[in-house]
């Protein structure tokens, strides 16, 4: 609701290259800066929250203020509004929203479960404004371009971390001797990226190659240059995606082309959609052939098998088994919820988040809750799906793209705080917003 409502005033707005190029630069020193801004320590916030996130929220705030006094102008829109126009984003936002307030209810009034939300619904919000910006709406070249090019720069500069200092003990160290303690985990040989995470970088990663592998299916045979060019970018996401010898990555990696194999693939085969077929074939070839012939690929075969004695392993099964304790508490608690940040004030926590974003959503906003997100979710998708099943074949395409990057996320998300990374969130929603988008007239 509140997204399509600034979409219908973003069309009256007079002053929109100004928020236009403001937004733009915040958003790319945000995900080209990564976790490096959190080396600025901010009084009143915790390290958590960076300069630049505190940036977007004032950002947000200012523009929310704009959109005010364009909706005293343009009161009918408000009227036109409907709970078919609330986004399954918003709903999620409005259930952590009231999860807060029960809560604060309940305990007495503490700041972080505030702040951690306000963090929370700027970069959602702020990753709609930038869809906006871009322009992004029913332009399949553009969203592809978007992509490809930061991708492109987030790859370099991981490779740059990674060639400079590849051990991130001896980077923490480093850090540390300038009073600057970043707590890395640490990883040796193992490309990190900005964000200082190779599980992290390398799933978002997984979202580059997916989209790549969309815009070389669009691609026809006969335009050679460029068809050399998305394979070369091809390798080089995967090749950078293998260097963090991440599981989750590369289970991540597998997934999305095995759900893209399956979904597009028998769809072209049943249409007789010959050159999809053999191009989606190819693609394939080329994605398993880098692998196997990449060294990197094989540790994470060593990894798997060290699983039993594994410092990395035993935790995610810790904090899976501290989850589902808090949970079970009681039935209450399993219904409703605990409430989104409020883990740190009820049992000293000094995380707001278990390493898995569905246990973690449980825990926010109780079963009831979830089953709710999801089922609007699934609502929405199937809306799109109803509306582009007739439209041109590069919708569809990128239909299915999603609809894999999903399930993918999905099972990688429930031993991965995934779903709640604010790197992820602000990069993945510009393209769940495209595809949702395209789905709505007007």
């Amino acid at each position: 609701m509140l997204q399509q409502l600034t979409k219908e005033l973003w069309h009256e707005g007079k002053i929109k290259i100004i928020f236009s190029t403001v937004g733009t630069i915040l958003y790319m020193c945000y995900i080209l800066t990564g976790n490096f801004s959190r080396i600025i320590k901010l009084p009143f916030f915790p390290r958590t929250i960076s300069l630049i996130e505190v940036s977007i929220l004032a950002f947000v705030v200012i523009f929310f203020v704009y959109e005010l006094t364009l909706l005293k102008k343009n009161k009918d829109l408000f009227r036109k509004l409907s709970l078919k126009d609330f986004d399954s984003v918003e709903v999620l936002l409005t259930l952590i929203f009231l999860s807060i307030l029960v809560n604060y209810i309940i305990y007495k009034f503490n700041i972080l479960p505030l702040l951690y939300y306000l963090r929370f619904f700027s970069l959602v919000y702020f990753a709609f404004i930038i869809y906006l910006f871009f322009n992004l709406q029913k332009s399949i070249s553009k969203i592809e371009w978007f992509y490809t090019q930061i991708g492109l720069l987030l790859c370099i500069i991981g490779w740059i971390i990674y060639l400079i200092e590849p051990d991130t003990e001896r980077l923490n160290n480093f850090f540390q001797q300038h009073g600057i303690y970043l707590n890395l985990d640490p990883h040796k040989f193992r490309l990190i990226g900005n964000i200082f995470d190779p599980n992290f970088f390398g799933n978002i990663l997984v979202m580059f190659i997916s989209i790549t592998i969309i815009s070389f299916l669009r691609q026809s045979l006969q335009d050679k240059k460029s068809l050399i060019q998305k394979v070369v970018l091809l390798v080089f996401f995967n090749v950078t995606l293998l260097k963090t010898i991440s599981r989750s990555s590369i289970l991540g990696l597998f997934l999305v082309v095995f759900f893209n194999t399956a979904l597009i693939g028998s769809w072209s085969f049943a249409k007789k959609k010959i050159e999809i077929f053999k191009k989606l074939i190819l693609v394939d070839t080329i994605l398993l052939f880098t692998t196997l012939l990449d060294r990197d690929f094989y540790k994470v075969f060593d990894r798997i098998k060290s699983i039993p004695v594994d410092n990395s392993a035993h935790a995610r099964v810790q904090s899976w088994s501290s989850a589902l304790d808090y949970i079970g508490k009681t039935p209450l608690k399993l219904l409703i919820g605990d409430g989104y940040g409020f883990l740190n004030i009820k049992y000293g926590l000094q995380f707001i988040g278990f390493d898995s974003s569905f246990l973690n959503l449980i825990l926010y906003c109780g079963l009831v809750g979830t089953i709710f997100f999801l089922l609007w979710l699934f609502k929405d998708i199937y809306k799109v799906y109803q509306s582009i099943r007739y439209e041109e074949l590069d919708i569809r395409l990128h239909f299915a793209n999603f609809c894999s990057l999903l399930l993918t996320y999905f099972i990688i998300s429930w031993f991965n705080n995934l779903l709640f990374y604010q790197f992820w969130l602000v990069l993945f929603l510009p393209y769940y917003y495209f595809v949702i988008d395209y789905g709505r007239k007007g």
